[in-house]
């Protein structure tokens, strides 16, 4: 267990690194993309995005989750023969279908031509990801995140200079296109290069099918699960302008795309860990409520900095043309921290063998919540789909609470008891800052030097003897 114990902490260290990484570097792309572009030239792509990203979806079909899953003893090299002939013919049938049926129903449907050529090239990946599914899974199952942190970095600082220089000669749309694209051309040669497999003419319809009946729930709830972050996208792009989609765009990127960003960086960590461990349930529950702290210290901050000056932090980054994005930003930041109560409870559900469960809760709340709401959300405009993904945030901790309850007897009390340190220093920072933006004078600088301030200070009190023994160990070890 401690030598799990070590991988597990270097796993999240590594992940920590790259998502730091990249989340900086790709901040810094867009700051200078959504002042050389235009709102249309993001809600265009954002339509595309939107529609691929359940692409990739369907074409994975869950089969990575069942590998990494799959217990040692019951895995044989013809599990990963088979996945990997599968999801080439697969991926490929899929972009075919997507070229000449796909795409002109897309571009038809939402009126925009540029879509013939934009969601062909964005579908590409597909088949570059499933010539290094069996590469990734490799390294995930050995918690080999150095690797991986090490590729997608290198990706993410090239792609972005390639798209600023794009952007800076004219390209326009072609500058986001391309940013999504490169760095899976990138990775491609790390992955095949540094992990030693290759595949060879073997394929065995029962080996699929053994992992079939795991992957296919995970599939499904994987579908669910992008289908529910997209579908924002989809009403927004048709019901209402690209121009406006472009504008949510920004507020999204900023409140749950830097969610997913920190969140995902415990979680590939996490599952992989979990489904080594799936017979102990004492020891998931500990590890998951530890995961929940982390999630808080890190994002509480984030989410109370955009709350209280996303208004001024648009202004001086971003430019006023963007200045429409302040109220959703604040809305999509409740809904955010709403989730992030139970954030990581169905990647539980997954890796101890209970896929169907995570697919129920999930589809559920897609069906019964989160498209009735956001169609209805999105005749008020991009400020009524922001306010309307707070209704399915709501419903999704309530059931989340009774199965974490069922599953692993974890209670409100416990979770709210591992995010305390967090809450206290969001609600106290937040009553010291938001009378000072509201009625003095002071600039985004000194407000955000106060906020850091007086968050560190209250986390000091809860974590001193931590931060003390650390601070001995590392800087006083030698003496």
């Amino acid at each position: 267990m401690k030598s799990l114990d070590k991988k597990l902490r270097k796993g999240l260290l590594w992940s920590v690194i790259q998502v730091f990484i990249k989340r900086i570097f790709d901040l810094l792309v867009k700051l200078v993309l959504v002042n050389l572009l235009f709102p249309e030239d993001f809600g265009l792509v954002g339509i595309a995005t939107a529609i691929t990203s359940i692409i990739y979806v369907i074409s994975e079909f869950g089969f990575k989750a069942a590998l990494i899953q799959r217990k040692n003893k019951l895995l044989e090299d013809l599990h990963y023969q088979s996945v990997f002939w599968w999801s080439v013919f697969w991926s490929s049938t899929i972009f075919i279908l997507v070229y000449f049926i796909g795409t002109p129903i897309a571009a038809r449907f939402y009126d925009e031509p540029l879509l013939l050529k934009i969601i062909p090239i964005l579908t590409a990946p597909i088949l570059i990801e499933a010539v290094t599914i069996v590469y990734r899974t490799k390294m995930l199952r050995s918690l080999n995140f150095k690797t991986l942190a090490i590729i997608n970095s290198i990706a993410a600082i090239i792609t972005g200079f390639i798209a600023i220089i794009i952007a800076l000669k004219g390209g326009g749309v072609w500058a986001l296109v391309f940013y999504i694209l490169i760095p899976f051309v990138i990775s491609l040669p790390f992955y095949i290069v540094l992990i030693r497999w290759k595949p060879k003419l073997q394929f065995s319809i029962v080996s699929l099918k053994q992992l079939f009946q795991f992957g296919f729930f995970t599939f499904i709830t994987s579908l669910i699960l992008i289908i529910s972050s997209n579908i924002d996208y989809l009403f927004i792009g048709k019901l209402i302008s690209t121009k406006a989609l472009g504008i949510y765009s920004l507020a999204f990127m900023l409140t749950v795309l830097i969610s997913t960003q920190v969140t995902s960086m415990i979680d590939r960590v996490m599952f992989p860990f979990y489904s080594k461990i799936q017979g102990n349930l004492g020891i998931i529950r500990n590890y998951y409520l530890k995961s929940l702290r982390y999630y808080s210290l890190v994002l509480f901050p984030i989410m109370l900095v955009l709350f209280v000056l996303c208004t001024p932090i648009i202004k001086l980054f971003f430019g006023y043309k963007w200045i429409d994005a302040k109220t959703p930003i604040r809305l999509l930041v409740i809904a955010v921290m709403i989730n992030l109560i139970t954030h990581g409870c169905t990647i539980v559900f997954r890796s101890i063998g209970k896929p169907k469960l995570e697919m129920f809760i999930l589809s559920s709340i897609l069906i019964l919540v989160t498209i009735p709401s956001v169609y209805v959300g999105s005749f008020y405009g991009i400020n009524g789909v922001a306010a309307a993904t707070i209704v399915p945030a709501i419903c999704n901790l309530t059931v989340s609470l009774y199965f974490l309850k069922r599953e692993l007897n974890i209670t409100i009390a416990d979770i709210l008891t591992k995010m305390k340190p967090s809450i206290i220093a969001f609600g106290t920072t937040f009553l010291v800052v938001t009378p000072l933006f509201l009625f003095t004078p002071l600039n985004l600088i000194f407000l955000l030097i106060i906020t850091i301030i007086v968050y560190s200070i209250i986390l000091y009190y809860f974590f001193k003897q931590s931060i003390k023994f650390y601070m001995n160990k590392f800087l006083f070890s030698n003496k």
